[in-house]
């Protein structure tokens, strides 16, 4: 008992320390319990990425908790310098010569260049590719015409319509077809359906006859086979090929499109100049 009595000695001093360090850790701002946890923050975006404040609690000289502030920069991810490049060089390749007109429809739709550029990229041969060549006139007529169509029928989707309406624009120009005339005769053939096809055999979007114009086509190159009627370009050439030979063998709008029809029909007429019409009314309240 005598031993245990002078070990005290030894054994309080160290005790007493030990508990004062444990109790200071618990009570510290900065490392205990008690402390209050850093607070990150997204204060500013700098050229090199996200600027992040950091808030915590320290004490000064004099014993004192005070609040201090710190800042890094989370530096934004690198991309790949060739995919960057590309990314640009799409870009610019759309934007330059697009007239305002195309991109203000497009952001009205939800798109961008870039959709053309992929859209492009899946159809080589898209007449699409040739949209920045056109006049400011004739671009404003491609995106009053993909609007049209949308309004038309919703089942024909974005691309669809953009592809078509390009070739209206592009083709009808090439083999010197009114535009408008163009337009009303796909509406009225098939609301702009690529797919569409007649119990007689018409296809595509301006149902033409494959069975009575097949050498024509495929010796042309626009249709080799039946299938490629149903491709929203190739129908479209199809049918403003047909209608522009019509109306240079006939002399007149009126009878290439009875020639057109297989017959003469006043309602076929009354149609085709109603969706052009149509059209128009679309034009002026679209301002394209």
């Amino acid at each position: 008992m005598r031993n245990i009595w002078k070990m005290r000695k030894v054994f309080i001093p160290q005790a007493v320390a030990l508990l004062i360090i444990l109790i200071s850790v618990v009570l510290s701002p900065s490392m205990g319990i008690c402390s209050a946890p850093d607070k990150k923050t997204l204060s500013n975006i700098s050229a090199e990425g996200a600027i992040i404040t950091t808030t915590y609690e320290t004490k000064n000289d004099t014993g004192n908790v005070v609040v201090k502030t710190t800042s890094s920069v989370k530096k934004k991810e690198i991309v790949h310098p060739r995919a960057a490049s590309v990314e640009s060089a799409q870009t610019s390749r759309f934007l330059q010569g697009l007239d305002v007109s195309v991109l203000e429809t497009l952001q009205k739709m939800d798109l961008t260049p870039q959709h053309i550029d992929k859209w492009i990229g899946s159809h080589p041969n898209s007449t699409l590719k040739e949209l920045n060549k056109l006049s400011p006139n004739q671009q404003r007529k491609v995106a009053n015409i993909a609007t049209f169509i949308r309004s038309t029928n919703k089942k024909v989707s974005t691309q669809v319509a953009w592809r078509e309406a390009s070739a209206l624009v592009y083709y009808s120009t090439k083999y010197n077809v009114p535009i408008d005339l163009s337009v009303g005769i796909a509406k009225t053939e098939s609301l702009f359906n690529p797919s569409a096809m007649s119990n007689r055999g018409a296809c595509g979007v301006m149902q033409v006859m494959w069975k009575v114009h097949y050498g024509m086509l495929s010796a042309k190159g626009i249709a080799t086979t039946k299938d490629h009627m149903f491709d929203p370009e190739r129908g479209v050439e199809a049918g403003v090929l047909l209608l522009s030979g019509y109306i240079k063998a006939y002399g007149t709008v009126q009878k290439a499109l009875n020639r057109y029809y297989g017959g003469i029909s006043v309602s076929y007429l009354k149609k085709v100049n109603k969706n052009m019409a149509m059209l128009q009314s679309h034009s002026e309240k679209t301002g394209n």
